[in-house]
Order: structure tokens, then sequence, then C-alpha cells
């Protein structure tokens, strides 16, 4: 990566939606909270329990402060009559309000995330584009535990909402009892851990990039014309130049003895974005750095 382009990878963090569960039923939902708070109730025999999803940002307006959190969901709970309850889901959203921040740093997302999910060995990982323009939409991994996400906040809300770029934290099951623990504590760990296995994700990568190419380098129709067409085309998933000599080097038409030589060439001809480990740590220590912000205010 440029040196000054992590300079622009600047976040502001906040508390999206937030789920609790309490005992019995939640009723008569007063009508200033119709489009704050959302119930399910449910049944165990004679057990009732609510499921309650909580946008704290639709009382007053967003909230960027976590002292301000925690005085608005007390007045929702108090007025949706919830008195006991337990955490079962919070969202950590972390915000850019740059129009060009989500499709500069795309790449570097996909690849914190991608690392992610194989330190973690997450199955249900996706990514969405746009129907006509095919632009990325949003890139998203799943478990029974958490996820993240990063898309683009401004195509998702038509423009209407004041971010414009997301990379989302959610937790859904609790190991800590409140929310600062949770995400300064758990997701911390979770991104330094995902930090020392990025070598995993280059290789996962170039396991089914070398599959894509020799799948596609005969098809009718023609996928790509050449071993340099291929490279442009997967570009976004090529993340080092190691990895680049690595996935060169595999394919019989360059092979081991040209791939060093091959791959400078590329980056030199075409351009194509690389990311350092400083880059990536640099990323996750803003990841930090803005989520401690909110918490401490």
């Amino acid at each position: 990566m440029k040196s000054n382009k992590m300079s622009g990878y600047n976040l502001t963090g906040s508390i999206h939606t937030i789920s609790v569960r309490s005992y019995g039923l939640v009723e008569d939902v007063p009508t200033e909270l119709k489009n704050v708070i959302s119930t399910s109730a449910k049944t165990n025999g004679t057990s009732k329990s609510t499921t309650s999803i909580i946008n704290p940002n639709k009382l007053h307006g967003e909230i960027y402060h976590y002292s301000e959190l925690y005085s608005v969901m007390g007045e929702i709970l108090a007025a949706a009559g919830i008195d006991e309850y337990s955490l079962i889901r919070a969202d950590l959203r972390l915000d850019s309000f740059d129009p060009k921040h989500y499709e500069q740093y795309a790449k570097l997302n996909k690849y914190l995330i991608s690392a992610l999910a194989v330190t973690y060995s997450v199955k249900n990982c996706y990514r969405s584009t746009d129907l006509f323009s095919q632009a990325q939409l949003s890139i998203a991994i799943k478990n029974r535990h958490f996820e993240a996400e990063n898309y683009d906040k401004e195509a998702e809300s038509g423009g209407s909402d004041v971010a414009k770029s997301r990379l989302e934290l959610r937790s859904k099951s609790f190991e800590a009892e409140n929310l600062p623990n949770e995400f300064t504590g758990h997701w911390f760990l979770r991104l330094d851990k995902a930090l020392t296995n990025l070598d995993r994700v280059q290789a996962r990568y170039n396991d089914e990039l070398i599959r894509l190419y020799h799948e596609g380098k005969d098809a009718d129709p023609c996928q790509f014309r050449s071993v340099t067409d291929f490279i442009i085309m997967y570009k976004d998933c090529i993340f080092t130049k190691a990895q680049l000599i690595d996935l060169l080097s595999r394919i019989p038409e360059v092979g081991p003895d040209k791939a060093k030589v091959k791959a400078e060439n590329h980056k030199k001809r075409y351009g194509i974005e690389f990311f350092s480990l400083n880059d990536m740590r640099a990323a996750v220590g803003e990841i930090k750095r803005a989520t401690i912000a909110f918490f401490r205010s």
C-alpha cells in the first residue's frame, strides 16, 4: 500500500443495534418507540420470554458517545417495561463519512475479514455485487458467535445516511457481561489472532485461484486470454508480492523460475495493490482506536 494511504483510514465507532432477552412478554410498546424497538415473544411450556431488537439511534438521533448510549438505552428499556434482561447481540459500526472510503479500502477490509474467516474456520462467507454495474456492495462472514461485514453504506442507504462506508462487527454470543468488555476484549483478541494468519489467507486464495485458472484457461467461451488477463481479473484476491509470486510459480506457463520476474514486471506495468504486515497492523490499530474512543466517551 502507498505509504500515505493509511492516514485516510479513519473510522468513527458507535453502536448500531442491541438485542436483549427478557422474561415475560413485552406488551404495549409506546407509540414513540415503534420505530426504535421490535419484539418477538417465545413460549416454552409455561415459560415466556421476549427478544427485543433496539436501535437507540432512532430515538433522539445518531449516538457517538457511550455515555449517551447508556442513558438512551435506559430510557428505552424503562419505557418498554423491561427491567431484567440479558444481552444476546450487539452491532458495533465503524463508519467513514468520506464518499471515496469504501472503494479505496474495500480490498484492505476484504483481506482483514478473510483473515477472520480463515482463523475461525467460518463457512458462511459471501460477497454481493450490483446486478448491473457489477460494483462490489458488501463482503461478510457469519458464524454462531460473530459476524463481520464491510459494505457500501451510501449505496445501501441510497445516500440517506451520513455514513458512506461501514465496517460492522457483530457479537451474537456474549461471553462478556457488558458492551465495552465484549468489543474491547473479545473482538480485539479476534483481530489480533487474525493478523497471525495472513499467510494462510494468501494460501487459501491461491488454492482457489489456481483451480479457477485451470478451469478457465481452455474454457469455451474464453474466460481470459493470458496469464496477465487472469491476474488483472483477480487482482483483488492477491494481497502481497509473495502471494503473486507463489501463484505464478504454480501456473505451468510461468513456473518457479520466471515467477518473481513476471510478478515484478506485472506490478510495474499494470499496477496491483499490495499490503504489508504493518499496513494490516495499522488498520487493526485504527479499529481499536475508534472502538476505545467510543466506549470512553
